[in-house]
Parts: C-alpha cells; structure tokens; sequence
C-alpha cells in the first residue's frame, strides 16, 4: 500500500543502481498529467480506474508497480529534476553519503567535520539554526557507549551511586 491515506501516486519507487529511491507524490490531477506526460502519456494511465484521485488512491498497489517499471531506468538525481521541473513534487531517498555530498547541505554549512578520541573523524550534524550575532556550531562527536549512564541514571532518573555500580558489576550496563 502506498504511503499516504488520501492521494495516490505518494511513495518511493525504485531507481536505477543500487539501493537508489525517489519518493514522488502527486495531489492533484494537474500533478498526475504532469507526471503521465514526463513518463511519455503509457497506455495505462489513461485507463479507467486511474481517472480520478480516489480511483488512483484504491489502485495505488497496481499504480506504483507501473509507476515503478519507469522509475527504474533512471538515476534518481536525473528523475527528481525531470518531475520537479515539469511540477511533480519528487525527492530522491539519500543515504549518508549523499546527505554529506548534496551541494546544498554543504552550503547550508549542515554537517561538521569532528575529530573523536578513539574513532577519528566524523561528519556530525550541525545545528539547523544560523543566527547573526550568536553562531552555533557542532563541538562534540557521539559519545561512547555508556558514558552519560551516570548522568542519565543518577541525575534524571534518581538512583544512588551504589545502584548504578550494582548494575555495573552485574553487567547491565
């Protein structure tokens, strides 16, 4: 079943390559004749029960199999630009890889390049928030396993320091 409850085609479809995705939703019958034009006007988007948002919506499992058996001879960068441009809302799915390469992100400054004590560098996530006389920035790395377990379990949740080091001991933590 798709991914919305009250439009049809809302989902992720299959690119070309590996593990390559694009999420497309069309809300409207302006966005769904955009999208059957960019796909070339198939034969079966002219049927029937493909006529309206609703039928689409009741048909959505057999729609994004068509939809799909186009989608995938594309790269998904290609494909979102095609549907954007022609007005059909479309993002691809970006792995981590693609999220610290997008040229937006890098502009937006999204990720910062931290060193960790045992791990080397990371790329962690920036504070989404830019602010003129104030400027935020990333200054630690993920912490190691276990190392805010004092904080976490004595200041927030109240237990002794005796409780803690019992479940130390016990290896529960």
């Amino acid at each position: 079943m798709g991914c919305s409850t009250i439009m049809a085609p809302h989902n992720c479809y299959r690119c070309r390559g590996h593990d390559r995705w694009i999420s497309i939703a069309v809300g409207n019958d302006e966005e769904w004749k955009a999208l059957c034009k960019v796909m070339g006007d198939p034969e079966w988007a002219k049927d029937e029960k493909f006529s309206d948002p609703f039928l689409r919506w009741l048909n959505q499992e057999e729609l994004d199999r068509l939809i799909e058996t186009w989608t995938v001879n594309y790269d998904c960068l290609e494909l979102m630009k095609i549907l954007q441009e022609a007005g059909v809302a479309a993002m691809p799915s970006f792995n981590t890889k693609d999220l610290a390469e997008d040229p937006h992100l890098k502009e937006r400054k999204a990720f910062s390049l931290l060193e960790h004590p045992k791990f080397g560098k990371y790329y962690v996530l920036s504070p989404p928030w830019r602010l003129s006389d104030t400027p935020v920035e990333a200054t630690k790395c993920f912490p190691d396993i276990g190392e805010d377990n004092r904080y976490v379990l004595g200041e927030l949740l109240g237990m002794s320091d005796e409780e803690i080091e019992e479940l130390r001991e016990r290896g529960v933590i």
